[in-house]
C-alpha cells in the first residue's frame, strides 16, 4: 500500500514503454527487454553493405552510357564491357550480403531473471538493404553451426514452447509497424565470441550449447 497524506492508494501495475533505437518507434508491452549483446562491428558492417549496394546501383546506372555516343567500338564489345561491369559489382554485392547476413547487431532478452533455454530473445540482424531485421528466438533453438561466419543455426521451435512463442510475438508486436517475426529453422546467426563475453551472453551460450570457434 502507498500512503499519500491520509489517502491509501494501491500501486498501479507497471507497463513498460519500449523503444528500439533502430526502428525509432514506441510500442506498449508488459515485457521488458534487456540488451545483453551488441555487435562490435555493427557500424562497419552496415557501411560495407550500403557501399556494396551503392556500387551496384552506380554500375547499373552507368550501363546505358556504354551504348551511347559516337564510337567505333562494336556493339558486341560494349555489351561484354557492360555485362562484365555488372557481373563484378553484382558478385561483390552478393558476397558482402551473404557474409553479413548472419551478423548479430544486438540481442535483447525479455525478462530480468537468469537466462534459461526457454528465455525469449529478440535477435537483430540486417536485411539486404542494411535495415534492421528482428526475430524472436529461444536459446534452446540455437545449435552449433558448421557454416563459415556463423555461430548458431536455428532449429524448429519445440512443441512445449510454441504457445509461449505465439504469445510473446503478439505482445512485442503491439503498435509496431515493422513486425518481429519468429526465427525460421535453418536461419544462421553470428556473434563475436572471441576475447570473452559478458555474463548475460555467457548464460545464453550455456543455455544454447557450444558454438563453433
Amino acid at each position: 500500500m502507498i500512503r499519500v497524506g491520509s489517502i491509501h492508494a494501491k500501486p498501479r501495475p507497471v507497463v513498460y514503454t519500449l523503444r528500439h533505437v533502430a526502428y525509432g518507434q514506441r510500442f506498449q508491452t508488459t515485457l521488458q527487454p534487456r540488451v545483453v549483446y551488441e555487435g562490435g562491428l555493427t557500424k562497419a558492417a552496415r557501411v560495407m553493405k550500403l557501399a556494396s549496394i551503392a556500387s551496384f546501383v552506380g554500375a547499373s546506372a552507368a550501363v546505358p552510357f556504354f551504348f551511347t555516343g559516337d564510337s567505333t567500338v562494336p556493339s558486341a564489345a560494349r555489351t561484354i564491357l557492360a555485362l562484365t561491369t555488372l557481373g563484378m559489382t553484382g558478385s561483390s554485392t552478393g558476397i558482402v550480403t551473404w557474409a553479413l547476413r548472419p551478423y548479430i547487431t544486438s540481442i535483447s532478452v525479455l525478462n530480468n531473471e537468469e537466462i534459461t533455454p526457454q528465455t525469449p530473445m529478440l535477435v537483430q540482424t540486417m536485411n539486404v538493404w542494411a535495415q534492421p531485421k528482428v526475430r524472436l528466438v529461444f536459446p534452446v533453438q540455437l545449435k552449433p553451426a558448421t557454416q563459415p561466419l556463423s555461430s548458431w543455426v536455428v532449429s524448429e521451435v519445440p512443441l512445449e514452447i510454441s504457445d509461449k512463442a505465439d504469445k510473446v510475438l503478439q505482445e512485442v508486436n503491439k503498435g509496431r509497424k515493422k513486425l518481429v517475426t519468429m526465427a525460421k529453422q535453418g536461419d544462421l546467426f553470428y556473434a563475436h565470441m572471441e576475447g570473452g563475453v559478458g555474463p548475460e551472453m555467457e548464460q545464453i551460450v550455456r543455455a544454447a550449447g557450444p558454438t563453433q570457434a
